[in-house]
C-alpha cells in the first residue's frame, strides 16, 4: 500500500522542496523516456506549481508575501529556508521551464482556454482570504481579473453557453449558504448548478453545456469522492462513479480522473458518459491532478516516487502506457495542459 494521503485532500498542499530541472538529454532527436520521441509531443505549455528555496533574512514581510518557512540543521547551526512558490510553464519538446511573469506568490493554475492562449489563475488576496480569479494571456502578458466570479480554489473556462465554472457560496432554502458549483453563463453572471451543492473541481466539456465535478462525502470522511456530470437543461446531475480531479479531453469524448483503491491512487480514464473505465497508470505510487494534452494522446500528472516526498511531473502516452518523467528535482505539482 502506498503511503500517500488521499489525493483530493491535497488541493492546497504545501510544496516543500528546492527546484525543478529537466532530466533528459535534449536536442539529440532521440526517443527518450521509454520510447516517447519528444518532438512528437504537443508544444502547448504545461502550467504547474513549482517551489524553490532561498536562504535569506527573515522579516515580517515573509508571511505577507505568502512564503513558507522551514528550519533545518546544517553543520550544527540552524538556518531558515524560505520556500517560494511560483507559477511556472514547461515546454515539453524543449524542456524549457520558466516562471509566469508577474504572477503573485501562491498563484494556482486552474485551466487553459480552448485556444490555449489564456491561463485561468487563482490568486489568494491575503493569507486565508478568498481566491480571486484572473486570466493571463501568454501572448500579450496581460492579466484580466474576473470581477464577481466565484471565489473557490477550483474553476474552469468554457466557450459558452457556460463561460466559467467555479466553486462559490450557494444560498439554501433555510437562508444558510453552502459551497457548491457555480456557473457563469451567457445569460447570467453566477448561477448555482442544479444539484451542485458540495461539489468541487468542476471542468467544462468542449460543448460548453456539460460540467463534471467531484463531491466529497464530508470534510472528515475518508471515503473517496463521487464524480457527477450535468448538462444545462437536463435537471439533476448524474453520478458516474468514484474519483477526484476530473478533466475532460479536448474533444470531450472522455474524462481523466484520479481513482483511489485501498489507499493507492492512479490515473484513470472513462468515456464522457461514465462507461468503459480503465486505468492509465498502475504504478506502486500515488498519481494526482491528471490533465490531457491538446491532441488527447498524452496525460500529465504529479507523483512522488521512491523514498522522496517531493512531487514530480510525469507524462504517459495513453495508447500504450509509456511513461516519461518531466521534472527531476524539487517540488512540482498541479499540472494543467
Amino acid at each position: 500500500m502506498r503511503s500517500g494521503r488521499p489525493m483530493w485532500a491535497a488541493l492546497h498542499a504545501s510544496w516543500s522542496s528546492v527546484r525543478a530541472a529537466w532530466p533528459l538529454l535534449l536536442g539529440t532527436g532521440l526517443a527518450c523516456g521509454g520510447g516517447i520521441p519528444l518532438e512528437s509531443v504537443p508544444g502547448d505549455p504545461i502550467a504547474f506549481v513549482r517551489q524553490e528555496a532561498a536562504k535569506g533574512r527573515l522579516g515580517l514581510d515573509v508571511f505577507r508575501e505568502g512564503l513558507q518557512l522551514r528550519a533545518f540543521e546544517e553543520r550544527g547551526r540552524e538556518h531558515k529556508v524560505r520556500l517560494r512558490t511560483s507559477l511556472s510553464l514547461l515546454e515539453v519538446p524543449s524542456g524549457e521551464i520558466r516562471s509566469v511573469p508577474d504572477a503573485t506568490e501562491g498563484s494556482l493554475p486552474l485551466d487553459w482556454s480552448a485556444d490555449g492562449y489564456r491561463l485561468l489563475i487563482g490568486r489568494m488576496t491575503y493569507a486565508g482570504g478568498p481566491i480571486q480569479l484572473y486570466t493571463w494571456n501568454r501572448l500579450t502578458g496581460v492579466y484580466n481579473r474576473l470581477s464577481g466570479a466565484p471565489s473557490g480554489g477550483s474553476a474552469a473556462l468554457g466557450v459558452g453557453p457556460i463561460r466559467l465554472a467555479g466553486v462559490g457560496r450557494v444560498l439554501q432554502e433555510d437562508g444558510s449558504t453552502r459551497w457548491g458549483v457555480v456557473l457563469r453563463t451567457d445569460g447570467a453572471k453566477n448561477l448555482p448548478l442544479v444539484g451542485g451543492v458540495g461539489g468541487i473541481d468542476p471542468d467544462i466539456a468542449p460543448d460548453g453545456r456539460t460540467v463534471v465535478f467531484a463531491r466529497p462525502h464530508d470534510a472528515l470522511s475518508l471515503r473517496e469522492p463521487v464524480l457527477w456530470i450535468a448538462s444545462l437543461g437536463d435537471g439533476e446531475p448524474r453520478s458516474i462513479g468514484r474519483g477526484s480531479h476530473p478533466r475532460f479531453s479536448r474533444d470531450g469524448h472522455w474524462i481523466v480522473f484520479t481513482r483511489t483503491r485501498a489507499g493507492n491512487a492512479d490515473v484513470w480514464r472513462m468515456r464522457a458518459d461514465g462507461t468503459r473505465k480503465r486505468p492509465i497508470t498502475t504504478s506502486s505510487y500515488d498519481e494526482e491532478f491528471p490533465s490531457v494534452s491538446r491532441d488527447g494522446r498524452y496525460v500529465v500528472y504529479a507523483s512522488a516516487r521512491g523514498l522522496q516526498e517531493e512531487s514530480q511531473l510525469f507524462m504517459t502516452r495513453v495508447a500504450d502506457g509509456e511513461e516519461i518523467q518531466l521534472t527531476q528535482s524539487g517540488q512540482n505539482g498541479r499540472p494543467i495542459w
